[in-house]
């Protein structure tokens, strides 16, 4: 394995790991002021369903640039669903904060 293979896959194993451990923290905290509420839930719910919309667009967007004939590697086009998804996820719930 070469260097930069080595300091990727410690990215993903950081990334993953701080992903975790916030995940956890902010649902802890959250739940020591009564914050896991029927309107969390609510938004949570809503705000996945809305991500998965918006990545279903994505997908077909990608699709679309295929036929047409442009080559996209399977690592692009993860990386690109995968940041749309998470994008798309974190406007959603900023929006549903808002709105209920």
């Amino acid at each position: 394995m070469e260097w930069d293979q080595l300091l990727g896959l410690l990215g993903l194993l950081l990334g993953l790991t701080g992903g975790l451990f916030g995940l956890w923290w902010g649902r802890k905290k959250a739940a020591e002021n009564r914050g896991l509420d029927e309107r969390y839930t609510s938004i949570t719910t809503k705000a996945f369903a809305n991500a998965w919309k918006i990545t279903l667009v994505a997908m077909y967007i990608e699709f679309i640039f295929v036929i047409l004939g442009l080559e996209l590697a399977a690592v692009e086009v993860l990386g690109t669903l995968m940041i749309i998804h998470l994008v798309g996820w974190a406007i959603s719930m900023v929006y549903y904060n808002f709105k209920l």
